[in-house]
């Protein structure tokens, strides 16, 4: 494996496809994967990381290898206590007699082991192509969102794992009602999640539709983040795989006047760098947003400007299918189907692409005041000549 082109990039080859990741701390990174259902000599894994950003390392701490008689993780989030939530589909056999429970849980004990607690279904076992596509705690871990490959939305109480409010299917709404992505508001009163034709904001607690907004024209949504309780960070991916935008939506203040026509959110958007095709994978943090693209690349992205502060390109060999964001906004780290793990420094990012707009914004102010200084000059000397010519036309009649 080619190492990132970037000084502040570092990787580890974890010896399986990765297609799921999450910060347990800033230091502490759990990255789960493998090659599925099979004897095909690649086994299915939870693996715990510890990062030395200091010394550019990364090293497997303890791994929990699954069995290879089922799928492999496809989605996971962890709490602060230690619980992990993983998508891991059962055997195709046991999905044949109606029972997937795809649904585990596991616990990230202080000496790294992960220790196996539940295992629930939610999606009924119809054929094995449907699998736990998006797993998302809120910030607190009073809710667990749970969306299936085919468009069924569940929101969990947690710890007991009851239903907060009936499942959402938007399965019947054609080929576009794929979920795409899950996020929970910073306060836990909202719960968002993405198909390609809309983002739609549900009341955490009842499930009630609170708004539905669109992407913009000839695109599609992918990924959805809470910068904060009244900011959503969005990306729209451009038709044909020409390009995406970065979308910032400032919720109206009466968003959760539900039985009246609130007002329209102030929408900002700015295109990603050139090249990119098409956004895979989003994280964000309240002053950052880290994107990773089909070109291979991962960027970090300020939220307050949209503007890209950092990209390290060709970052992995092959497909990005996580991005993530440590708790500190110091590092984010990016996985791939090419069994890589890269991370990628980026404290003071943000900061300094802001001292550079400074500068930039006090060189550009001075250029243009000195401009307009020579400007003045000219016109000075301008009207001083032309009241010389006028005096001098003066005494000769």
């Amino acid at each position: 494996m080619a190492p990132p082109p970037d000084a502040d990039s570092f990787s580890l080859d974890i010896g399986y496809p990765a297609y799921a990741a999450e910060f347990a701390s800033d230091k502490t990174l759990i990255v789960a994967g493998g090659g599925g259902e099979g004897k095909n000599g690649v086994a299915n894994k939870i693996s715990v990381l510890n990062i030395d950003p200091v010394e550019k390392k990364i090293e497997i701490a303890n791994e929990k290898v699954l069995t290879k008689d089922e799928d492999s993780p496809m989605s996971l989030d962890i709490t602060e206590e230690g619980v992990i939530a993983v998508g891991v589909n059962s055997s195709t056999a046991t999905i044949r007699t109606g029972k997937n429970e795809h649904l585990r849980l596991f616990k990230l004990e202080s000496d790294n082991r992960v220790e196996t607690q539940e295992r629930v279904q939610l999606f009924a076992a119809k054929h094995g192509e449907e699998y736990q596509k998006c797993t998302r705690f809120s910030p607190a871990a009073t809710y667990l969102a749970v969306a299936s490959s085919m468009g069924i939305l569940h929101c969990l109480a947690f710890p007991s794992l009851q239903s907060q409010f009936p499942a959402i299917d938007i399965s019947e709404s054609g080929s576009e009602s794929d979920i795409q992505d899950v996020d929970f508001s910073c306060n836990e009163k909202l719960l968002s999640f993405t198909t390609p034709k809309s983002v739609t904001l549900l009341s955490a607690v009842s499930g009630e539709k609170i708004a539905e907004y669109y992407p913009p024209p000839a695109s599609t949504f992918r990924g959805v983040r809470f910068a904060s309780d009244d900011t959503l960070i969005l990306i729209s991916n451009h038709a044909r795989r020409r390009g995406a935008s970065i979308l910032k939506l400032t919720l109206p203040s009466d968003i959760y006047l539900t039985k009246q026509q609130c007002q329209s959110p102030i929408r900002s958007v700015r295109s990603l760098h050139a090249g990119i095709k098409a956004v895979t994978a989003l994280d964000c943090r309240e002053s950052i947003a880290c994107i990773a693209g089909a070109d291979l690349s991962v960027a970090v992205v300020r939220t307050d400007t949209l503007r890209e502060v950092k990209i390290v390109r060709h970052a992995h060999t092959f497909p990005v299918t996580k991005v993530v964001i440590n708790p500190a906004g110091t590092m984010m780290a990016s996985t791939s189907v090419a069994q890589s793990v890269v991370v990628v420094r980026i404290e003071g990012a943000a900061e300094a692409s802001s001292r550079r707009v400074l500068i930039t914004s006090t060189i550009v102010s001075v250029v243009v005041i000195v401009i307009i200084g020579i400007l003045v000059q000219l016109l000075v000397q301008r009207q001083v000549l032309r009241r010389q010519n006028d005096m001098v036309v003066g005494d000769d009649e």
